[in-house]
């Protein structure tokens, strides 16, 4: 993992990422301390980007797919961020030379294998689960499970989290859907018989229904084409200024692999500076104690704080509701229901509102005051500091520590181009 962020105001913007890398494996795990993942994008212009979650794109670190970039665009010039970050998805789209035809076969089947991985491991969860359940004999219901399971990641991919239609990525053209399903049918049957022998192999009782077989199917389909990434991913950040950009701007993307010529990517976050607006202040990947520096509160304990709240008022209603006298049972039900589900929650939501605007006032708007008004050299300080954060806390807790090592710096001025500098992470 890493930890990175970008700090802009109408002056310049910084870019700071730590240097740690995690390899694991079966009963391995590695870190190295020596990884770049700050880069600038074209020679001569002040523009940069930066990489993080994972090291390579089809097995091709992103260090050389970003300088080939650099190579062939031989310093030109574009109007805006917005610009160079389309132009440089569009080059590794449209690149068979870096991505062949047969590649990006290779690169989809691992795309759906790690998918299907992933639906064996909870697979093997949930038996573990029945089991300490003592519900029954786990091969009589092993063929449930595995459709419960294989129906979760179906509904996954076709719904987000608040439940409203899980889109298709709109990198893609129309029909890419089914594009992918002629192309690849065969293939995506060949991994599904591959994961059910897997599966078969320990639990000999398993039998799939054909209705389960077609949610593989869809499965491997949406791996490519659907708003997700529950793949092997990397986040593609760039930031600077355009030809025509009077302020500095920032675009950052998820990628995943080139799909039939098309790189599998969304845009994931988007900021502008302009005469009126605030500083950007936007980290990336492990980023628990940068949002706790600037909201003054980690956010796990924020979401820890509201659930102790709502089960204690509840708690106190059950409590008064049971000890008030000459209640009938429906009585009883009715303001349990209304003050519980409805009256409470409103009262905690409004509550906690409250706290986070006080939060904001005293603690998040004077950050950003000053991050409004730091020069250069001190915006790039404090980039680094962040970083920093980050790092110590790894360094004192029980943890693995993913972030650390040499920070590389980056502070871009309109006037004043790129400048670089690598500082120790210690504090």
């Amino acid at each position: 993992m890493t930890s990175e962020v970008v700090l802009m105001n109408r002056q310049a913007v910084a870019m700071a990422a730590d240097s740690a890398v995690t390899i694991s494996g079966d009963r391995y795990l590695k870190t190295y301390q020596s990884v770049d993942k700050l880069f600038p994008l074209v020679d001569g212009q002040p523009v940069a980007v930066m990489i993080y979650n994972n090291a390579e794109i089809m097995s091709t670190p992103w260090e050389t797919v970003i300088s080939l970039y650099r190579e062939q665009s031989r310093g030109r010039p574009m109007e805006t961020v917005a610009a160079y970050a389309e132009d440089f998805m569009e080059f590794l789209s449209g690149n068979p030379d870096l991505f062949p035809a047969d590649h990006q076969d290779t690169e989809f089947f691992k795309v759906v294998a790690v998918v299907f991985t992933v639906i064996a491991e909870e697979f093997d969860y949930q038996v573990q689960q029945f089991q300490q359940s003592r519900a029954g004999k786990v091969r009589d219901h092993l063929s449930a499970i595995f459709e419960y399971v294989v129906g979760q990641i179906h509904a996954d991919y076709e719904r987000y989290p608040d439940d409203s239609p899980r889109a298709e990525l709109p990198c893609f053209p129309g029909g890419m859907a089914e594009q992918v399903r002629r192309r690849y049918g065969a293939e995506i049957d060949q991994l599904i018989e591959s994961l059910l022998s897997s599966l078969r192999a320990e639990f000999p009782g398993l039998s799939v229904t054909e209705a389960t077989r077609a949610r593989l199917r869809d499965i491997g389909v949406f791996a490519a084409t659907k708003d997700a990434f529950f793949e092997h991913y990397t986040g593609v950040v760039f930031a600077g200024f355009g030809a025509r950009e009077k302020f500095p701007s920032m675009r950052s993307y998820l990628t995943s692999s080139v799909i039939l010529g098309i790189l599998k990517r969304k845009r994931d976050r988007a900021a502008d500076i302009n005469a009126d607006s605030g500083p950007v202040f936007q980290p990336f990947a492990q980023d628990r104690m940068i949002r706790t520096f600037l909201t003054g509160m980690d956010q796990y304990l924020r979401m820890f704080i509201f659930s102790e709240t709502l089960k204690l008022s509840t708690g106190l209603v059950s409590d008064i509701v049971g000890r008030t006298p000459n209640l009938t049972d429906a009585q009883r039900s009715a303001i349990h229901k209304d003050y519980s589900q409805n009256n409470l929650r409103l009262a905690l939501t409004e509550f906690f509102r409250s706290v986070d605007n006080y939060q904001y006032a005293v603690h998040t708007r004077p950050i950003l005051r000053a991050v409004n008004s730091l020069p250069k050299k001190e915006l790039g300080e404090t980039a680094a500091s962040l970083i920093k954060l980050n790092s110590f806390q790894q360094k004192v807790m029980h943890s693995v520590e993913t972030v650390g090592g040499p920070i590389d710096v980056a502070v871009i001025t309109r006037n004043g181009g790129l400048e670089w500098k690598r500082e120790k992470a210690e504090l």
